[in-house]
């Protein structure tokens, strides 16, 4: 299994260096892939066949071996699962440190989990409501399809950003995120190095304001209430169910 953890080992993330970021990215096992649970509670139909799982170097056996290892520890043995998040969380600070950069975390790389609300266990004795809780110097943040009055700003922590993702199914979801907001994720059929278009339209006729989101992967960065353009990737780029806006 190795690390739970992935630093500078993705495109996204290692774009985010020049930014003077540090981000450390968990990748688990999507929806219902690992055969144990269901980490992607409102995963649509499209999604789930999209899903970055398959991009990069998830093609490979031995990536998506690791993947379920880790969706293994996180599931059944939970005490030691963050135990060694704990340390390898600190591990992340300290280099951030040592380069002068802004160490950033984010948990859900392929799946949807509700870490606000997962305490963390050591030992037998609860140390923090959440990961969050324990290391309140650090940027947390993710993407999420859960609906906005699930996960209303209000009620995560300070240090956990999140952005709405837009799916085939739940263009309401994409409006009440907007008008309450926060930003939202939107997949496009747009060429690697495209140009993004500069307005979307949302299910009532308005128009929200497009940015570009493949030149970093910083999104607690980002302008709050805007649309974040991503172009599609893995078997997202063969989609014709919805879940990628067409250009």
């Amino acid at each position: 299994m190795g690390d739970l953890l992935t630093i500078e080992n993705d495109t996204k993330t290692i774009k985010g260096v020049e930014l003077g970021v540090l981000t450390a990215v968990q990748y688990l096992k999507p929806h219902t892939q690992s055969g144990i649970a269901n980490l992607c509670a409102y995963a649509s139909d499209a999604c789930a066949v999209a899903c970055l799982n398959t991009a990069g170097r998830g093609v490979f056996d031995n990536v998506q071996n690791a993947r379920q290892a880790r969706t293994e520890l996180f599931m059944d043995h939970r005490e030691q699962y963050f135990t060694k998040l704990i340390f390898e969380i600190a591990r992340l600070r300290r280099k951030a440190e040592r380069r002068g950069m802004i160490p950033a975390v984010r948990l859900n790389g392929t799946s949807d989990v509700l870490w606000e609300k997962t305490p963390i266990r050591v030992n037998g004795a609860k140390v923090a409501n959440s990961i969050m809780g324990l290391y309140p110097d650090i940027q947390f943040y993710d993407y999420t399809k859960y609906p906005y009055a699930k996960r209303p700003t209000e009620s995560l922590p300070d240090n956990y950003d999140l952005t709405f993702s837009r799916s085939e199914s739940n263009e309401p979801e994409v409006l009440e995120n907007l008008r309450n907001g926060r930003r939202v994720a939107v997949v496009y059929s747009t060429k690697p190095h495209g140009t993004p278009p500069k307005r979307y339209t949302a299910l009532d006729g308005s128009r929200w304001k497009v940015i570009d989101g493949d030149k970093s992967d910083v999104r607690f960065n980002d302008a709050n209430g805007v649309v974040v353009h991503l172009y599609a990737k893995g078997k997202a780029r063969k989609d014709t169910a919805g879940f990628v806006v067409q250009r």
